[in-house]
């Protein structure tokens, strides 16, 4: 019997998932800083922010994309995360929600993509092995770690 790729994904996808979430430090909110973001890191970011994110949260990031007036939650200004957190950048929080495996009620429903997911698909490729499965989720999560330092690099008061 032969598996083709999408069956595979379909297999791994429920193993990679959590992989990607466990990989990612408990204690993101001290550990990940926008200091740590390098010039090439910040560009690559941004790409996957205008890319993934601005079609909804805008290319200013303040919730007014092309898409938002079609959404029935509104998407968030993600330059007031801090501010709406009492002046703290919560980076795990905010990895969390990128990630989409723990969706905060405030997104009321499942409107915003799971990008995890897309990510370890895109990273996977044609990888059928459990090592590229392993690497698939490293890459999946440096490319959210990455966007979230961006995040914290776009904040205001």
């Amino acid at each position: 019997m032969k598996l083709r790729l999408r069956h595979l994904i379909v297999l791994f996808l429920p193993v990679l998932l959590p992989v990607v979430t466990y990989t990612y430090p408990a204690s993101a909110t001290t550990e990940v800083t926008a200091s740590t973001l390098t010039s090439p890191e910040r560009a690559k970011a941004a790409q996957d922010f205008n890319t993934y994110c601005s079609v909804c949260h805008g290319r200013d990031a303040r919730g007014r994309g092309p898409v938002a007036k079609e959404l029935k939650t509104p998407p968030a200004d993600l330059t007031r995360i801090s501010a709406r957190s009492g002046g703290v950048f919560a980076a795990d929080e905010v990895f969390k929600t990128i990630e989409g495996l723990d969706m905060p009620a405030a997104h009321g429903t499942s409107e915003m993509p799971i990008w995890g997911a897309l990510f370890v698909r895109q990273a996977v490729g044609e990888g059928v092995l459990i090592e590229d499965a392993k690497t698939a989720a490293r890459v999946a999560t440096d490319r959210i770690e990455r966007l979230v330092r961006y995040l914290e690099t776009i904040q205001e008061e």
